[in-house]
């Protein structure tokens, strides 16, 4: 049962903010609530006394939430957002006399691990030379719920920008989890994860976004958490200390067991529509509903499965965009051979897994889109040799750790040169899932440390 929060709560988020109690009034003419989203509530002024002023009375009513509660929270979290974002987004050389995080409204644990998590990421933006001007955020707030603890947020980012020198127009999309918990100093944020980040999803566990916030707090302390933050970061600077500039093609090493090599007499390679492809991803990553690729095929979005992401889904319609056609095997249940999808109980496991799309691809000779597989790096653009990948095809990523396996999938949508000349590397669009996508990021943004794999597309069979 939903619970409510009294008004009492902005006076608490005054005391331990150390905000004035002008600048915390939920005023509307002070407050921009045009990007306020409250859905499934019903505010009114409704509450009851507390019997301390740092201490909130909640009724036991499925009833309204304080609208001045969750503003006033908001309004925080959003400041605090775009600190982070930009702390690590312009590159360590443009934050001269730029604001910095608030850490004082953080929980001590939260607040060393987020000290961090930034350094590392700022590391990242700069190895990668992926500083970022022309810089727009944009935030939404999904839902707010009261529970015992406090206030929990899920906010929706959503930044634009061009990379330094660069005129393409590249952003992503991300999703926050923020708790905001009464304490006995007032509320301070003890909590916030990012279910799509790969800092928290390899230091903290690709499930912790299952669980309730207030109950995973306490793995921010740990030395276990620590361990892995170093590891992640000794990993990142392993990453970027090696010459990647010479992709080198690979053998298909992984394979699930699928029967797509039989070779009918019947079989056409076709050519695909890689234009068509890049252009699907880009018009339809942030889109809450995609299109479907192609008219005989809905578009489930994956990520509504606790746990699953819907990457190689989306995926799978940019392919069918581009003119690839299905191989449906008539099997039952999760078939793990062909490449189709007739519903969530009854498809192919090559439609949605990031490995599994891999093995088929590399090893279909039947029919079906199809390609080889090659390690991705930057590469020395060579006229008489061409480019080892095109936009439209497919650049998967890799997670080591706990998940250890092919994580996320892609579509290279344009190229970039790096600061050597004529060396170039691909920007890629994708969709994890609602409010969460890629839109033209540098492949080396993401999942820095760990492997990348592109899937060059080389045709459909019929």
């Amino acid at each position: 049962m939903k619970k409510i929060m009294s008004n009492v709560i902005v006076g608490a988020l005054v005391l331990s903010m150390n905000i004035p109690a002008a600048q915390a009034q939920s005023n509307p003419s002070e407050i921009d609530t045009q990007d306020i989203i409250l859905p499934d509530h019903n505010f009114d002024d409704s509450y009851v006394e507390p019997s301390s002023p740092l201490q909130i009375e909640l009724n036991t009513q499925d009833r309204a939430i304080s609208l001045s509660a969750v503003t006033t929270s908001y309004s925080l979290a959003k400041e605090l957002l775009k600190n982070y974002y930009e702390n690590i987004d312009l590159g360590t050389k443009q934050l001269d006399n730029k604001s910095t995080v608030r850490t004082e409204l953080l929980d001590s644990e939260l607040s060393d691990y987020l000290e961090k998590k930034m350094k590392t990421k700022q590391f990242v933006v700069d190895a990668a030379n992926a500083q970022k001007e022309n810089y727009v955020l944009k935030f939404n707030l999904l839902s707010s719920e009261v529970t015992e603890e406090g206030i929990l947020l899920t906010i929706g980012t959503e930044a634009s920008f061009n990379y330094v020198g660069m005129e393409v127009e590249s952003g992503f999309g991300e999703v926050s989890k923020m708790l905001f918990r009464n304490t006995d100093a007032g509320l301070t944020i003890s909590d916030w994860y990012m279910p799509y980040d790969y800092y928290d999803e390899y230091v903290r566990g690709e499930g912790d976004h299952l669980s309730n916030l207030v109950n995973i707090n306490s793995k921010l302390d740990s030395s276990y958490t620590a361990k892995r933050q170093e590891e992640l970061n000794d990993k990142i600077t392993d990453y970027f200390s090696v010459d990647r500039e010479a992709p080198v093609q690979i053998n298909s090493l992984e394979n699930d067991g699928s029967s797509n090599q039989v070779i009918t007499p019947f079989a056409t390679l076709s050519s695909l529509n890689k234009t068509a492809i890049a252009n699907y991803a880009k018009n339809n990553k942030a889109k809450d509903q995609p299109a479907s690729g192609g008219s005989n095929v809905s578009y489930y979005d994956f990520s509504q499965i606790t746990g699953n992401w819907d990457c190689t889904n989306f995926v799978s319609h940019a392919l069918l965009a581009g003119g690839a056609i299905t191989y449906d095997t008539n099997g039952t249940g999760i078939a793990s051979t062909g490449w189709y999808y007739r519903s969530l109980s009854n498809r192919a496991s090559s439609w949605s897994g990031v490995p599994n799309l891999y093995n088929f691809l590399v090893n279909n000779t039947t029919k079906g889109p199809a390609g080889t597989g090659t390690t991705y790096s930057t590469f020395k653009y060579n006229a008489s040799a061409g480019y080892p990948y095109q936009i439209g095809d497919v650049l998967q990523f890799y997670l080591s750790g706990s998940y250890n396996n092919w994580r996320h999938s892609t579509i290279i949508t344009e190229y970039y040169e790096t600061n050597t000349m004529s060396v170039l590397g691909a920007l890629v669009t994708g969709r994890s899932g609602k409010n969460s996508y890629n839109n033209n990021q540098k492949a080396e943004e993401i999942y820095p440390g760990d492997s990348k794999r592109v899937i060059k597309l080389t045709g459909y069979y019929k």
